[in-house]
């Protein structure tokens, strides 16, 4: 039922919507094409891995002791020990990953330094 009422949407708002699309390749081409000096971009980027890898091991710690905590101290409640368990198991993916992401930029980094 949804998929129709999208389609007739597309269809009643088909025209707009090309014209915005075209507006806003014409508005965001000529400023696309001035780059930034690449040291500002490569800042941006290295904060955002710095982040991205912060909350990866925060998060997954915080995560991964919640779900320990709440999963052996169920008793007898079923809810609360799987989802003890599902924190428990994303917590400790989260952490695994996070030893993932340093071990291949690492690898990426050997790779490229000459």
């Amino acid at each position: 039922m949804s998929i129709l009422r999208t389609k007739q949407l597309l269809r009643k708002h088909s025209t707009p919507l090309v014209v915005g699309i075209l507006a806003l390749v014409l508005f965001v081409d000529p400023v696309a094409a001035q780059a930034a000096p690449p040291s500002g971009f490569e800042d941006i980027m290295s904060n955002l891995y710095d982040v991205v890898l912060l909350v990866l091991k925060y998060a997954g710690l915080v995560a991964l002791s919640l779900g320990a905590i709440v999963w052996f101290t169920a008793r007898r409640n079923s809810d609360r020990a799987e989802n003890g368990m599902k924190l428990l198991i994303g917590g400790g993916a989260m952490t695994v990953f996070y030893f993932g992401v340093t071990i291949f930029v690492s690898v990426l980094e050997w790779i490229a330094t000459p």
